[in-house]
């Protein structure tokens, strides 16, 4: 489920340039009811399910009833919010009974898994290097099977990388990052150094963390860089498209968030009317056309965009378990006492979310978000029953 979770969403657009990620989403959810059904699942539990259908209730009515006002402040396209929030609903259900199911393998099995998904990756971009791939219709530069660009690898990878790195012998650490920082210089992707940067930082002992990284900048100092520069050039005289669509990202909500008076554009509106923010002009320049209109290029700029303070808030939220899990991870106890892989894994899950909330996203349906529901579902319950053995 993992796999067909990070890679199958991404896929058709790849192959068929399938507008969104939610195509693959369910195709890949309905193969866990199906699972699921036939009782192939390694957990099954009600409770959680009834837990889902709580929260689902609750977002769709607060989704409605934001989209409501949001409709007497701008044109709002209902049936595309609609839509979009049937599929949120099927996830948020099926992110709930994942819970109980991707998160009860034991410690061994999980830790096969995670090696194996990680060699995927490994792979995929090996071979997409080697220019090794299936032809894609998709614009995005330097696409890496199944992702369309090598962002999307970014931070899709992120979590996996975490997890084998905080709960790996210091020396396969060291491989992991290792060869994760030479992937994101071939493909010179800075999301991606991002994310061996985060997955460093957690990991690795101090007195080892401060010589890795006077040696990583050393070494890059003989290397041509001029790529990784131009893409942290937040300016609109840039010519760097990744650039400016993270400049859009934040001009879209600083608009969004003055012309609804921080009440937002409403549900899946992000793009679908007029905008005049100096980054996609420059962009519309550049290309003759839009660029990332509808998903801000990351999440925060479109939840922030399309529910205004409320997304400000529940973004402020997703900081904070980032924050905590950090800190989890970071102090967690080694040896004998380690905390359990499924719990460690959820850590990992909400710290690398953070990459999608700020650097890099694609939209609401992604693989990914999916497996971040379904981790906190899972922290929530281990949470109760915690607090229920204290009483």
């Amino acid at each position: 489920m993992l796999g067909a979770l990070y890679f199958l969403p991404a896929m058709l657009p790849f192959l068929f340039n399938v507008s969104s990620f939610a195509v693959g989403t369910v195709v890949s959810l309905a193969m866990f009811w199906f699972f699921y059904g036939m009782g192939w699942t390694p957990k099954r539990s009600a409770g959680m399910a009834g837990i889902g259908w709580l929260w689902t209730l609750a977002i769709a009515i607060f989704t409605i009833l934001h989209l409501v006002v949001a409709s007497q402040i701008a044109t709002v396209d209902v049936g595309r919010a609609l839509t979009s929030l049937a599929i949120l609903m099927f996830m948020i259900v099926s992110a709930a009974l994942l819970a109980d199911t991707l998160f009860v393998i034991d410690d061994s099995a999980l830790a096969r898994a995670m090696t194996l998904l990680a060699l995927l990756f490994f792979s995929f971009a090996a071979l997409s290097i080697a220019g090794i791939q299936p032809p894609t219709q998709s614009i995005g530069e330097k696409p890496i099977f199944p992702y369309t660009e090598p962002s999307f690898f970014a931070f899709t990878f992120a979590p996996v990388l975490i997890y084998l790195c905080v709960s790996a012998p210091l020396w396969l650490r060291l491989v992991w990052l290792t060869a994760t920082l030479t992937l994101a210089l071939l493909l010179a992707n800075l999301t991606l150094m991002f994310v061996v940067l985060l997955a460093a930082a957690v990991s690795l002992p101090l007195l080892v963390l401060a010589p890795s990284l006077v040696a990583a900048i050393s070494f890059a100092s003989l290397l041509d860089l001029s790529y990784f520069t131009d893409r942290i050039d937040f300016t609109l005289t840039s010519r760097n498209l990744s650039t400016l669509v993270y400049i859009q990202g934040w001009q879209l909500l600083e608009e969004s968030l003055r012309d609804t008076m921080g009440w937002g554009l409403g549900f899946q509106q992000l793009g679908i009317g007029y905008t005049n923010v100096p980054a996609s002009i420059r962009l519309n320049q550049l290309l003759g056309f839009d660029l990332n209109l509808t998903d801000g290029s990351f999440i925060f700029a479109k939840v922030g965009s399309e529910f205004g303070v409320f997304g400000v808030l529940l973004s402020a939220v997703c900081i904070y378990l980032a924050i905590k899990s950090f800190i989890a991870l970071r102090f967690a106890p080694r040896g004998e006492e380690r905390i359990p892989a499924s719990l460690m894994l959820c850590h990992a899950i909400l710290l690398g979310a953070i990459v999608e909330l700020l650097v890099r996203g694609a939209n609401y349906f992604t693989g990914s978000i999916v497996i971040f529901l379904s981790a906190c579902f899972f922290l929530s319950r281990v949470k109760k029953s915690r607090l229920g053995e204290r009483i």
